[in-house]
Order: C-alpha cells, then structure tokens, then sequence
C-alpha cells in the first residue's frame, strides 16, 4: 500500500502534468516519461505500490551531473537545467513569467520554450541550458562546481543571463523555484529499506536578510542578488487533496495574480511539498544583458562566518579558477590521445569521461554512481582504478588500492557463509551478497599497478603482507567441493545469487597469477604455493567448463558457449556475458591460460552472445531487461583483444551513441551511461517492455572506466609482460577513421611496463601507406602492429627491411620509425 507522501506526490504529478494546458507545472522530465507510457505493472520485488515505484524514479534515472574532485557530494543537473544536490533535500530550477500577460514559461514542459544543453567542453563539468520562449526571451544557466574558500569547501555555481537574441525589448520576471522533487526522483524508499532517498520539504524558510533559503534543517540556495518578490508556499491546512497543492502554488499564484504571496515561511507535515518561488525584473534589449548568480552549499556550512566565506569570491573567479583546474588536469596531464577528424568525439568523451571518474572519487573512493551507488564496491573500484592509473591519474589509484582497500580486508576470524572471514576483502555489499569474485579483483588491480608503477615505487612490496599474500590464501582455501568459488551474488548481471559462477573463477585466477608475479618480482617465499594454488583452480575451471560444454553437446546444442556457471547446463541466456571477462578485462586467452579447448570456447562464446543478445548493443534481458552500456564495452573489448576490430568498432559506436540518448524534444543524457540504458530511452519509446526493468545510477563509473580502458587500448596494449614484452600499437583504428594527411598520436601514456609510451601514426591513402614513429618507449618492449588498411606488402623498420609473415608486421626494440605498405 503507498504511504500518504508517495500517494500524494504521484497524483500532484499526475494531475500537474495532464492540466499543464491550465496553470503549468513544472513536472520533471522522468516523471513526464513515465506518464507518457504508464504502466500498472512495477517491480513487486522491490516496491509495495505503484507510487512508491514511481515517486522513487525507478525507471528513467537519466540527468547529468557537475561534482569537484574527490568531494562527496555530487550534484545532478536535469533536462531543464534543475539543479538537484544529491544529499540536500531541495531542487532548483529556472523559469520566465511575463506579468503582463500572466504567461508562465517553464522549460520542463513542451510548449514552454525550447531547451538545448550542451558541455560547455569535453574537460569541463560545466552543463549549459539554453532556453528559449516563443516570445522571443532567452535565458543561458551555466552550472559547475568548484571548491570555495580557505577550507576549500564545496559549492555549486548556477549563474544565468537574460537577453532578447532578436535586440527587440523584452521584459519580465526571471523566477527560481525550490521544489523537492529533483532528476532522481521525490523518495526513493524499497521493501528492504536499505536504499532512502527521501528529498520531503517538511519545512521551508526564505531569510531575506542573509540571501539564502532554509530547506528543513539545512541550507538551500544562496542568492548574489536579493529576489525582488518572493513567496513560500506549504499545506497550513494539512489538507489531503492533491488539488490543494496545485491550486495553493506560486505557479497558481503567478498566473492568476501576478505575484506571489510574500510569505517567508511554509511548512507541509503531509507529504513534504513545500516550494518556493524568487523573482527577480529584467528588461532587455539589443545586447544588453540581465544576469543572476546562485549559490547552492552542498557541503557542510554553519553560522555567519559560513556564509561570509560561501559568498566571499566573485563568482567570476570562481568560474575561472575552475576552467583553470580542469583544463590543467585534464588537458595538460595523464594520457592525451590525439584521434582524426572523424573521431574526435571519442577524444572528447574520453576526457570527459576522466572527469565523471575524478568527480565521482570520494576522498580517494571511487564509487560507481552519485545516488543508489554511491557506496565502495571492490568489484567496481578494481576497474575504476586500473584506469585511472592507465590514464595518467595514478595519485587516485594509489590513494584507493594503498589506503581504501586495506580498510576494506577482513581480520575476523568468523565465518562468511561457507567461507573465512579472515583474508576476504569486501565491506557489507561483499559479505551479505557473497560477492566472492573480490578477492580476485583485489589481488588483480593490485599487481597491475605495482606493474605500471615499476619497481622503485615498490607498492606491491609495501601490501604484500598481509593484503597480497593472505588474500591469495583466502582464494586456495575457500572453495568448493569442486574447487570453484562457491555459490553467491558477486555482480547482479550473471544471475541467481544461489548458484556458483564461472565470473568468481575467472577472476580468482587472474588474481592468483597477479599474486604470483608480484611475489616473483619482489622474490617472496610464497612463490610456489602460489602458483601451485593457481595451478589448482584453473584445473578446477578447466574441467568444470569442459564438462558443461560435453553435456550441452550431448544435449544436442549446436551452438557452442560457456554459460554463466557450472549449475546452468543449456542455459543460452544473456548471463553468459561473464565470459566476455574471459579475454577483457582479464586476458586469460594470452597464452590460452585455461587450454586450447576453453580458449576456443570462449572465443565462439562472444560469437554467440553477438548473434543472440546484440542490438546495437548488448541486450540484457535475462536479469535487467535493459540495454547494458557498460556490457557493451566490456563485448566490444574482447572483440578487439581477440582480433575483430570490426565488431569491436560497431559495438562501440552503439555505445556512444547511447551516451546522448534522445527523447522527443529532450537530450537524456550528456556523454553519459547508467548501468542499465532502458528501452524505451534507446528507442524513443518505440520498445517498451512488457515487464518491469530495473534501472541503475548515472554516470556509471564502471562504464566511464570501461570506456577508458577500450580506448586506450584502441590505441594500444601491453601483452606477454613478463616473458616476452611487446606492445601491440593501433590494433583498434579503423581504416575510416583516418583520412590522408592526418594522424594518430599518444602522449605520455602509462604502461604496464612502468615507462610511458607515445607515437604518431600518419596513412597516406595515395601511397598506401602508414608510418609511425615511436616517440617514447620502455626499454627493451618490442613492437606488433596489426594492419588494419589492406594486405602488408612490404614493412621496414629505421631503414631496415622486416620479414612480413602476415598481417601483424614485428617491429624490433628501439626502433624509431617503421613503415608498412599495403595492397
């Protein structure tokens, strides 16, 4: 049964969204898609009614978002330019009224005006509404976050500017409302009671005196300009009629009167929807320009000094010093790949997706998600971090494997389910839902960047005792009868928490053969039990794989794939995307480390997946019913690493382009991934399920991560680190991607190997040709390069001719140009 609040806030919606012909209101743009589309049917398992579904927007989580670096708190920014900080309980937004008239322009609804939004540019966590009235007024909110003051607290910019781009006069009332409900919906409240999102305005106060508006026992928005009208509207006769609210409203007031009531304060003990509305005059003409500042404290601020501090730089310099920041960071530092021209987005959304990873780092947490996953997961953050340390930004790596993950190793000696509490890494999400693929994970994401690192910083030597060498112990010693990684939940997208899946072995050994090279390269004592416990698991998932495949072809299964674990024998679904993990990001298949039989397997695995579950991109209907952007990549990763760029380059697209999703006259999403990207979204509604479909965070830092990692390896990758180094140099470029007489570069990118690796690619279409030239390398790694632009005819290297024995040309070590001719 939905509780008063949730009741209420869906029929205030409801009601608001079908009178918008009336008195507008300023619906969001999730909850007018919801309406667009209704369905009775929602997700049981999760919620008691429908409106508790809805008034927690389980089903488009789209926005985008603004944050500094390594601060908490994120803030979300809606379709309409509302402003929404994740844990303060109140959502800011602009509109135009014309007094006039009595017209109310509210970007949120259609025939209010056009919307645009953009990045400001791909470094910059700066979002742009453009807005656009049919009289001919327009107003541009450029919103970002930066730190303030001596203790660098943070703060939320929003400053907009008025103007009439036809030089007519134009004039009228520029408005700032406080709602409750923002981009991630009004509460978000579920049967287990362990997700609460509850944004109620139980109490609203304006405080003309300090500029700045009170929202239950926090701060709210902080005005640069005094508001020339004001009014603070609540429920003061507790009524419990959804009308009410409506006809009780500024928007109401606006309309009919021309001005708001002048209340300062307000307060609803019913369902928690007080709003506010703050107008300021503006008259415009040719270039002249209105312009309002606003300030939303989304950190900790108290008393007059506070505020003296939040309001003490001009928000001019505040901008500035933030342009200044990223530019640097971004721009300036970690790897700089230069792309061609008819793929620079890809650069630009690469760089912004290191930002969306730096912005969600919480004093050095990467978390997957601004508001339902805004938690540490070992799963996640093991990507987050080898990327970010494969990118350029290794301080945060370090700061999350060195400090985070030791926090995070279990010293009890109980018991987790069937396993030992003492050498498991993993807080409450890894112990309740038995998310055994951890320790693996851990141990992985630690040698990978003891290797990019290189000996002298020694990191690997500094965790090996306990962190590396108990972990890897914990992975021998707590399996099952079978010698697999028991039954659990260790990601939501294999399937049933009840059942063992081949996911958790994958990555146990990865860990383990992690383990023992490190413990090889600093000459620990445990290098034979380590191998040998490594030895021990890959014969128990060899022979566990073999005998699924026997059994599948004795049940006459023509198709030949790995299902997601050793209890789902025919199980042709789309949970069998676990074995994408099989080449990235794991790469188990250099030197077919689990024999020739699973290799192949897995390889026709993919084939499989593609043929059944790709859509454009990966479809995921088996657990989410939903797109999976970030499976996509992981898909179109191992298709590159095992050597279809083709796939790879078409799997890439569809998620990029999923990055802008569209909807009518809205953009979704600013280069941006949830977890799950919904049907409806891809398809402007022309697919929308006939079940419920469960719908995560976004940005979704494994996805950005993911993102990273295929891009940079586009560009290059490492391989045979520890027997026969080489580099594999631009085995994702496309023949289209590059015109004549432009190039491919790296700068400054981190390796494996602990040195950087840079070059330039140039093609010569005419002569059929492609030159490169190293401008940086480690020493002693050779080189491969997989033509990808025709038949290699010839190849020489620094003057030297090379043997050409097919389509990946072996370039020597040290050489510093090569050149290869094609047919």
């Amino acid at each position: 049964m939905a509780q008063t609040h949730e009741w209420m806030f869906y029929e205030v919606m409801w009601r608001g969204w079908a009178g918008r012909g009336q008195v507008p209101y300023p619906v969001p743009w999730w909850a007018q898609q919801a309406f667009r589309r209704w369905s009775d049917d929602f997700d049981t398992g999760t919620y008691e009614s429908k409106e508790a579904a809805f008034a927690s927007n389980a089903l488009y989580r789209y926005w985008h978002m603004v944050g500094v670096k390594d601060h908490r708190q994120e803030s979300l920014i809606g379709q309409a330019g509302e402003i929404e900080p994740v844990y303060d309980k109140y959502c800011l937004s602009f509109f135009l009224h014309d007094p006039a008239t009595g017209t109310l322009r509210l970007p949120q609804l259609p025939d209010g005006g056009s919307v645009e939004q953009r990045m400001e540019a791909p470094h910059l966590p700066v979002v742009l509404t453009t807005f656009r009235t049919p009289e001919g007024v327009e107003f541009v909110q450029r919103t970002f976050a930066t730190p303030v003051g001596a203790r660098q607290r943070d703060l939320v910019v929003s400053r907009v500017s008025v103007s009439s781009p036809t030089g007519q006069p134009r004039e009228g009332l520029l408005c700032a409302a406080v709602m409750p409900a923002g981009p991630s919906g009004f509460q978000r409240h579920d049967r287990n009671g362990r997700q609460v999102t509850d944004r109620r305005l139980t109490y609203l106060r304006h405080l003309p005196d300090e500029q700045r508006v009170e929202t239950n026992s926090g701060w709210g928005p902080v005005f640069d300009t005094p508001p020339e009208q004001y009014g603070v509207y609540g429920n003061p006769d507790s009524s419990f009629d959804p009308d009410a609210y409506l006809a009780h409203s500024p928007f109401h007031d606006l309309v009919t009167g021309g001005k708001l009531n002048g209340a300062l304060d307000a307060q609803d003990q019913v369902a928690g929807l007080c709003s506010a509305v703050f107008a300021w005059p503006f008259r415009v003409t040719a270039d002249e320009v209105f312009e309002l500042d606003v300030r939303l404290p989304v950190d900790l601020y108290a008393g007059a000094d506070d505020l003296a501090e939040l309001k003490g730089t001009p928000a001019t310099e505040l901008e500035s010093a933030n342009r200044d920041f990223w530019a640097a960071k971004l721009l300036g530092q970690g790897l700089q790949p230069q792309l061609p021209s008819p793929v620079t987005h890809l650069t630009d959304l690469f760089r912004q997706s290191r930002s969306q990873l730096l912005i969600l780092s919480d004093h050095g947490e990467i978390h997957p998600g601004p508001t339902v996953y805004d938690s540490f997961w070992i799963r996640d953050s093991s990507v987050e971090a080898t990327a970010c340390s494969l990118v350029g930004d290794s301080a945060l790596a370090e700061h999350q494997l060195g400090t985070h993950y030791p926090l995070r190793f279990n010293r009890g000696d109980g018991r987790i389910g069937p396993c030992a509490e003492y050498g498991f890494y993993g807080g409450p999400h890894e112990k309740d839902d038995r998310e055994w693929d951890s320790n693996g994970q851990a141990l992985w994401a630690i040698g990978r960047f003891d290797r990019t690192t290189g000996r002298q910083a020694a990191f690997g030597a500094k965790l090996y005792v306990p962190y590396v060498r108990d972990a890897a112990r914990w992975l021998r010693d707590n399996r099952d009868g079978h010698g697999l990684l028991h039954s659990g939940w260790s990601a939501e997208h294999l399937g049933e928490r009840d059942k063992p899946h081949y996911w958790d072995d994958l990555w146990g050994l990865a860990g383990l053969y992690e383990a023992a090279r490190l413990a090889e390269r600093i000459d620990a004592p445990e290098v034979p039990e380590f191998w040998a416990a490594f030895d021990d698991l890959k014969r128990a998932t060899g022979d566990s794989i073999r005998w699924v495949l026997a059994e599948q072809r004795a049940r006459g299964a023509w198709e030949t794939y790995i299902p997601t674990g050793p209890a789902d024998v025919g199980r042709l679904d789309s949970t069998m995307i676990g074995t994408a993990a099989y080449f990235h990001p794991l790469r188990l298949h250099m030197g077919s480390k689990l024999g020739e039989e699973v290799d192949r397997a897995a390889r026709l695995t993919l084939d499989t997946m593609y043929a059944h579950f790709v859509t454009g991109g990966f479809r995921h209907e088996a657990a989410w019913n939903a797109y999976g952007p970030y499976l996509t990549l992981q898909l179109a990763h191992a298709y590159l690493l095992a050597g279809d760029p083709a796939r790879m380059d078409a799997l890439l697209g569809w998620t990029v382009g999923a990055g802008f999703p569209r909807t009518a006259d809205r953009v979704a999403a600013l280069g941006a991934w949830n977890e799950q990207h919904a049907f409806p979204i891809a398809s402007d509604f022309a697919e929308v399920p006939y079940r419920p479909w469960y719908m995560g965070d976004i940005p979704h830092g494994w996805a950005a991560a993911e993102y990273l990692l295929l891009i940079r390896d586009i560009l290059f990758f490492e391989a045979d680190e520890d027997r026969d180094p080489h580099l594999y140099i631009a085995p994702g470029i496309r023949p289209h991607w590059v015109p004549a007489n432009e190039q491919v570069a790296v700068k400054a990118a981190p390796t494996l190997f602990g040195d950087p690796f840079g070059y330039r690619l140039a093609h010569d279409p005419a002569g059929r040709t492609v030159t490169v030239d190293i401008t940086e390398a480690p020493d002693g790694v050779r080189f491969v390069y997989p033509c990808r632009f025709g038949r290699v005819r010839a190849a020489s290297a620094d003057g030297r001719e090379l043997e050409v024995t097919g389509q990946d040309v072996r370039v020597p070590a040290g050489t510093e140009r090569f050149t290869v001719s094609y047919e």
